[in-house]
Parts: structure tokens; sequence; C-alpha cells
């Protein structure tokens, strides 16, 4: 498995690949990293068809995973999922392609997680939630039961997500944030309880 981007979430998620025993080919990056990774740097360019190999795509920004996905889309890319053997998971619980769950969290029954999602570590994901494509959950955060995370959603480390809420499309849930009501889309909400606190763009 190729791991696209050597930055930080790259570099975790090549750990969790590696605890699960799986091999990883090498990463993905047009850049050089910023510190020391554990196997080859290769770029896009040179890969040429990637139809035999699976790909993950650690790039933390939805907005920039979705490019990169289109990207790869053109070159064939098949996608797995990556999943700590440390991450717990209820039953019922569906993950498309190219989910990442790091360590300590748990993603609780028959919730569902969208194509590249990232679940960081110590998660806990509430019952028939479901996050949509491209959704990124920071470290320590709570998505209480019954919550749709629309696309491309980032929620931040230590949110808190009560039941039942949606959150728009785009829409950033800042660090430490408590929700109790539905986002629009597109919106930056913060504090406790989280308002607005920057408005959709456009």
């Amino acid at each position: 498995m190729y791991v696209f981007g050597a930055g930080a979430f790259g570099r975790e998620t090549c750990d969790a690949i590696v605890a699960s025993d799986r091999a990883v080919s090498g990463f993905i990056s047009d850049v050089s990293p910023e510190r020391p990774v554990s196997h080859p740097v290769v770029s896009l360019k040179d890969l040429g068809d990637l139809d035999d190999q699976e790909v993950v795509i650690a790039v933390s920004d939805p907005t920039a995973r979705s490019e990169i996905a289109r990207r790869l889309d053109l070159q064939n890319a098949r996608y797995g999922t990556v999943s700590h053997p440390l991450a717990g998971f209820g039953s019922g619980v569906s993950r498309g392609e190219g989910s990442i769950v790091l360590a300590q969290t748990f993603v609780s029954t028959n919730a569902r997680l969208g194509r590249h999602c990232h679940i960081n570590y110590g998660v806990t994901f509430g019952h028939d939630s479901v996050a949509e494509d491209f959704v990124t959950i920071l470290p320590n955060a709570t998505i209480g039961g019954e919550v749709r995370l629309c696309s491309q959603v980032t929620i931040g480390s230590g949110a808190v997500v009560l039941p039942r809420l949606t959150i728009g499309e785009g829409a950033v849930v800042g660090a430490g944030a408590v929700v109790t009501k539905d986002v629009e889309p597109g919106i930056v909400v913060a504090g406790v309880p989280a308002r607005v606190l920057r408005p959709a763009q456009g």
C-alpha cells in the first residue's frame, strides 16, 4: 500500500498500517518531507498506472484530499482502508474506500464512514452517525449518536457534537467547541456553546 502524503498524518497512517502487519510500499509526495520518513518517497508522476497498488490519501485538508482523489482516479488508483488494531468498531459499521481510523478510536453501532474519511486518535463516533466523503475528525473529538457530518466537514480536536445534529458541507468546528445545534454549510463555529466565528464565503 502507498500512503499519499509524507507529512505528520502520513507518518501516523504509516504507523497504523505497520501495526496491522501490512506492508507499506512507500510515500507518494511531490515535495520533500520536512521530517524523516520510514519508507521511500516517490512522486505521483513517476508511478504511472496505479491499478495494481492500493493507496490511501493521508492529507488532512478535505478540499486538498478531494482534489488528490480526482488526480488518482485518473491513474486508476485502488483505494485501501486503514484501521489501527487498537481502534474499535461496533456491529454494522461500514467504511468507505480510503478511510483511515487511528488508535484508541471507537466507531459505534451502525455508524457509516464515507470515502476518504480521516478519524484521528481517541475519537468517539456515535451510533447510527454518518460521516460523508472527505470528512476529517481530529483527535479526541466526540460525535454523538445519529449525527450527520456532511462532505468535507472538519471537526477540531476535543470538540463535542451533541446527538441528532447535522454539520453542513464544508463547515469547520473549532477545537474544544461544543455544538448544540445544526451548523450551516461552509461556516466556522467555535466556543462553548459553539457560535459562528466566520460565515460562509461567497
